[in-house]
C-alpha cells in the first residue's frame, strides 16, 4: 500500500540548535546537500532547503524540507523565542508542517468557524540567498498548536515558491502524524484541508518522516 502523503503538503520544518552542523549531518546521512534559503530579519533565524519528492506522486514540485535554526549572523530576540518554537530544539527535530490550501481566506474562515485556533494570519518575508525578497502569508500561533502536529496554513501569493528553485531533492517515503487520539486528529486535519494525511496511534503527539537520498535514509 502506497504511503499517504498529503496532496496539499507545502513543507516540513525541522528545527535545529546549530544550522551548519545539522546541514552537514543531513548531507552525510543522505548524500544530498541542503542549499541556503535565507534569513528572517529581526526574528533571529535562517534556513536551508531541500526539495522533497513525495512517494507515489508525480507532482512534488511544491514540497520541500526546511531546516530552521538560529542565524549566526543575527542577534537572538530579547525574549529568546524563535519562530516555530525553534528555540526548543536540542537536536534536529521534525517540529511542524505547513499545508497550502487552494483558497487561504476561505480555509481560515472555515477553520475558525469549526473552532480550530490557528492564530493570526501574518505577512512574512525573507531575503533569499540570491538577494531577492520572498513574501508570503501564514497562520501563526506561539507556542505551536498541539505541539506542532496541527499544521499551519501558508499562501505564497505572487512569490515564486521555494521548491520551484533548482533544489537538490530527497524522496519523501513516509509522513505520519502520531497521536493518542486518532479520530479527533483526523477530524481536525479534514477541516484544515489535510484529511488525506496518515494518522497513527502513539503514546504522545509527534510527527514522523522517512526520507531517502542516494547516500541512505534518514528518519525524523
Amino acid at each position: 500500500m502506497a504511503a499517504l502523503i498529503p496532496a496539499h503538503l507545502d513543507h516540513l520544518v525541522v528545527t535545529v540548535p546549530d544550522l551548519p552542523a545539522a546541514v552537514a549531518e543531513i548531507e552525510r546521512a543522505t548524500g544530498v546537500p541542503a542549499v541556503p534559503g535565507g534569513r528572517h530579519p529581526g526574528l533571529g533565524t535562517a534556513n536551508f532547503l531541500i526539495g522533497l519528492a513525495p512517494a507515489g506522486r508525480p507532482d512534488g514540485a511544491h514540497t520541500y524540507l526546511e531546516i530552521l535554526g538560529p542565524d549566526p549572523e543575527q542577534e537572538a530576540p530579547a525574549d529568546g523565542t524563535l519562530p516555530l518554537d525553534a528555540h526548543l530544539a536540542t537536536a534536529p527535530t521534525l517540529r511542524t508542517w505547513a499545508i497550502h490550501p487552494p483558497a487561504m481566506a476561505a480555509t481560515v474562515a472555515a477553520v475558525r468557524t469549526a473552532g480550530i485556533d490557528v492564530g493570526e494570519v501574518r505577512d512574512m518575508s525573507r531575503e533569499t540567498a540570491e538577494g531577492n525578497l520572498l513574501a508570503w502569508q501564514l497562520t501563526s500561533r506561539s507556542p505551536l498548536p498541539q505541539e506542532g502536529i496541527q499544521p499551519f496554513l501558508i499562501d505564497w501569493g505572487d512569490s515564486v515558491h521555494p521548491a520551484e528553485a533548482a533544489l537538490p531533492s530527497l524522496d519523501l517515503l513516509e509522513f505520519i502524524v502520531e497521536v493518542p487520539y486518532v479520530a479527533a486528529t483526523r477530524s481536525m486535519l479534514e477541516v484544515l484541508g489535510a484529511g488525506d494525511t496518515e494518522v497513527a496511534t502513539g503514546p504522545e503527539r509527534r510527527l514522523r518522516a522517512r526520507l531517502r537520498g542516494p547516500g541512505g535514509e534518514l528518519t525524523f
